[in-house]
């Protein structure tokens, strides 16, 4: 499996190399987001908090990049029902700023606020992630995917006997490139 990942991945560079023209470093975009946390019990596997998206990318090369993400999630099946965030990422990667596939990793901080029956807190901290994606000479569309540190969720969320063991976010991504 991770070698046919390896394939893929040189396959992608060299297809990239292929589609080098001008580059265009601003992105603005909205999309799907997805945050769903898993506990050592999977009480959590079923209330995921889906929503949307308003993303900004400043690409200072092809191969370095800036995000924001400001999303707004929901869930009516868990006592927090509303989650408000925004995350900063840096990224690097290859193809970010010019015409054809492209791909990443990066990392960067969150911080987010839920509401709900019990009342109110913040959640924040470091994630990690990656994404790949297809540029085109005016839109882009694109795959985030991130892993944040569970230290906030399990202060708050875990209980003595289970831990939050991961919390993960997918993002779709359709924005406009400048």
């Amino acid at each position: 499996m991770l070698s046919r990942f390896f394939i893929l991945l040189a396959l992608l560079t060299f297809f990239m190399s292929l589609t080098a023209n001008e580059l265009k470093n601003f992105n603005l975009g909205v999309g799907y987001y997805s945050l769903q946390l898993y506990d050592e019990a999977e009480t959590y596997d079923s209330d995921r908090f889906n929503g949307l998206s308003l993303s900004a990318s400043y690409m200072f090369t092809n191969r370095i990049a800036l995000r924001g993400n400001y999303y707004s999630l929901s869930q009516s099946d868990f006592a927090y029902s509303d989650v408000d965030g925004w995350e900063v990422l840096a990224l690097f990667g290859n193809g970010l700023a010019t015409q054809g596939g492209k791909w990443y990793v990066g990392g960067g901080y969150f911080n987010e606020q839920w509401e709900g029956t019990p009342g109110s807190d913040t959640f924040n901290g470091l994630q990690l992630g990656g994404g790949f994606g297809y540029n085109w000479e005016t839109i882009a569309l694109e795959m985030q995917l991130s892993l944040r540190d569970t230290g906030d969720y399990d202060d708050t969320l875990g209980t003595q006997t289970t831990d939050i063991d991961t919390a993960g976010v997918l993002a779709v991504i359709l924005s406009a490139r400048f």
